[in-house]
């Protein structure tokens, strides 16, 4: 007979839907300047879904996490590197991009650096399935493949991103996908992490 130590069964760990690919009408929730590991600065942008059946979709899953490592979904969040003297293209472009498609998304609104501002400013998302691998795992994800316009997205004008897959050949297989529950309950300013 095995001696069984006591448990709570609201100790067991909740399994998560995960937002599935496709376009959407995203807001910016928070937006702070940060060093990247290379020494740049960037951007961090919290967003989540502004319209439609998934709004609020991270906010919720934050709300109804209860584990001990609670934080923001890093599904739910880009980074976005500052231009500087000498940089790749891409890097002007992929600035240039996201606020232009900010700016056009929020009639009258002209980015000028006040991050407070930004809360709240929709933008159009157009997700994909990505996978990463850590520790000889693969983990499944929904990201950010580009941004436009978000009256794009209403219009249904976007095309549909491939996803970006690892080749599970040359990688132990220990795929953690996360499924299942999602709470649809009101979340405040109040319930999210930067507040």
């Amino acid at each position: 007979m095995i001696k069984v130590p006591s448990y709570n069964k609201n100790d067991r760990k909740k399994h998560f839907e995960r937002l599935p690919k496709g376009a959407y009408v995203c807001k910016i929730l928070h937006l702070e300047e940060k060093e990247s590991k290379k020494g740049n600065q960037m951007i961090v942008i919290n967003w989540d879904i502004a319209e439609g059946e998934y709004k609020d979709f991270y906010a919720n899953q934050y709300k109804e996490n209860t584990s001990e490592d609670k934080h923001w979904s890093y599904d739910a969040m880009m980074y976005l590197t500052i231009p500087y003297e000498g940089c790749q293209p891409f890097i002007t472009e992929q600035w240039a991009t996201f606020w232009a498609n900010i700016e056009d998304s929020n009639n009258g609104y002209v980015f000028a650096g006040d991050e407070k501002k930004t809360e709240g400013k929709t933008f159009g998302a157009v997700m994909r399935n990505e996978q990463t691998e850590y520790n000889g795992n693969i983990y499944d994800h929904t990201r950010i493949a580009w941004t436009v316009v978000a009256q794009d997205v209403r219009d249904g004008k976007v095309k549909e991103a491939s996803d970006k897959l690892i080749d599970t050949g040359s990688i132990n297989s220990g795929t953690a996908s996360a499924e299942g529950f999602m709470a649809t309950s009101p979340v405040t300013a109040e319930d999210l992490p930067w507040k």
